[in-house]
């Protein structure tokens, strides 16, 4: 069965499907179909990398190793959260003429598309054409950013398309002389762009053209990320764009950079040894952590909130692949899934509370929301539990598999670092949401009217993270420690 083509043919068809005359009622769940396929695609995928290291199809257009088949899970895993959260949030935006049902149309064609190009991201084995795929995540993602075509969600919108297009200019460059430098020392016929190729002739590289390759890859890709300082687009883009796509934005698209970046730093590391990309990764994703805390700590809006929070989280990844240890990297792979589970919850709160206020200003909700309302309350405390990092959810986990590694390592100072910005984002998180949730209500605020489909809609990816935190399957945890040889270029 070809697994890979279908995993991108299953989104791509519900974005089709969404451009005929298809029922208004039937679309939202083409998308939940599509992506409960590309799902239980992505679990089948698992055991054929593990038994064959990589999965190839399209002669070798395709290509699926350790970090790929991960990657799709993750995709995967929130674009059907998020595609089952929309169903009722669009639901409500019609009722309440927040959307037209030409919007709500749009949301449902381009949400598939975002999906399908993040896809063709992991599966890309040609450098270029990741790059085209990455680009591709942008145009689709910039239109929903300004769905509800407000003045403030398309300003967020053209600060996010001039930002991101300039910043994968840089990345086009990086791209172009990382095949400038594997043709410098090659007397023979131009070599394959595919990255399985290059990767096995990386030594044989122009030191030179890499270390300037990566350079701009960090540059271009790291603003796709939203690392700091190329970070500006990433809280307006959250804020304004529909709580379903921040949530995909916030729970994988970032990802989907850092997972770009990460096939420029193993190629670099190939050529010229893992010191150079490794410390600008470190640089950068220590300098990410600093940066966000102060803000978290400040922020007004919820939404703005929760995207500097996931400033911190991109940061630790990147800082945590940049120490290059065994467990740092192993434990940055398994952040970004938990990560990815926990996120999107606390959109999906912020949108509940946004539909029902109509505002998210932290000054104007002022407090008492666990008494208006008293389930989005519930899952946005336990949400943010999971975020900080606090156990039993698996981001305690992984954070501390990194802390570990780093002391290990002989790395106690990045560590030490690491351990202060997280206490200070949690802090800033505790102190905004401990005001909004407790104390009194409002007198003129309603409560809330919630159905069980709500609550199990906000909750499943919390469930899931809460099952996956205490049990990680070996099928799961082989992928991630062959994910990891890859990523730190051992057999």
């Amino acid at each position: 069965m070809p697994l890979l083509t279908l995993i991108l043919i299953a989104p791509a068809a519900a974005a089709l499907a969404g451009l005929l005359p298809v029922p208004r009622r039937a679309m939202p769940w083409l998308s939940v179909l599509a992506f409960g396929v590309t799902l239980a695609l992505g679990m089948a995928l698992v055991p054929r990398v593990l038994e064959r290291r990589a999965v190839t199809e399209w002669g070798e257009f395709l290509y699926a190793d350790a970090l790929s088949a991960w990657m799709v899970l993750v995709i995967s895993v929130v674009s059907l959260a998020s595609a089952i959260y929309a169903v009722g949030y669009f639901r409500r935006n019609l009722a309440e003429g927040a959307v037209t049902e030409r919007r709500f149309r749009e949301f449902f064609v381009l949400t598939p598309l975002f999906s399908t190009g993040m896809f063709l991201v992991v599966l890309a084995n040609n450098l270029g054409v990741m790059w085209a795929a990455v680009e591709a995540t942008a145009l689709s993602a910039v239109l929903l950013v300004a769905l509800y075509n407000r003045k403030t969600s398309l300003e967020a919108a053209w600060k996010y398309i001039i930002l991101g297009s300039l910043g994968l200019a840089l990345a086009l460059l990086g791209t172009v002389f990382v095949y400038a430098a594997a043709c410098r020392n090659d007397s023979g016929p131009l070599p394959s762009f595919n990255w399985s190729h290059l990767v096995t002739v990386a030594d044989r590289f122009d030191p030179r053209m890499m270390k300037i390759a990566f350079l701009l890859a960090l540059v271009g890709y790291g603003t796709k990320a939203g690392l700091a300082p190329m970070h500006t687009w990433l809280p307006d883009a959250h804020s304004e764009a529909p709580s379903p796509t921040s949530a995909m934005l916030s729970g994988v698209s970032l990802k989907i950079a850092v997972y770009a970046l990460l096939r420029f730093h193993i190629l670099t590391a190939a050529c010229l040894g893992p010191q150079f990309s490794s410390r600008l990764l470190l640089g950068f994703g220590l300098g990410s952590m600093l940066l966000a805390g102060p803000f978290v700590l400040t922020q007004k809006n919820l939404k703005r909130l929760l995207a500097y929070s996931s400033l911190e989280h991109v940061g630790l990844i990147c800082a945590a692949v940049g120490v290059n240890a065994p467990l740092t990297v192993f434990g940055a792979l398994l952040h970004m899934g938990y990560h990815a589970l926990a996120k999107p919850v606390l959109f999906f709160a912020a949108g509940n509370i946004h539909q029902h206020y109509h505002h998210l200003e932290f000054r104007r909700l002022g407090s008492g929301l666990a008494r208006t309302m008293p389930v989005t309350a519930v899952v946005l405390g336990l949400a943010a539990i999971a975020v900080s990092g606090l156990p039993p959810f698996g981001l305690f986990v992984s954070e501390l598999t990194i802390f570990v590694g780093g002391f290990t390592a002989g790395h106690a100072w990045v560590s030490a670092v690491m351990i202060a910005t997280l206490i200070a984002v949690f802090c800033g998180v505790l102190i905004k949401l401990s005001g909004l949730i407790l104390g009194p209500a409002r007198a003129d605020q309603p409560r809330e009217q919630v159905s069980a489909g709500l609550i199990l809609m906000m909750s499943l990816p919390l469930v899931t993270l809460l099952v996956f935190s205490l049990w990680v399957p070996d099928s799961l945890r082989q992928l991630l420690e062959l994910a990891v040889n890859l990523i730190r270029g051992t057999p």
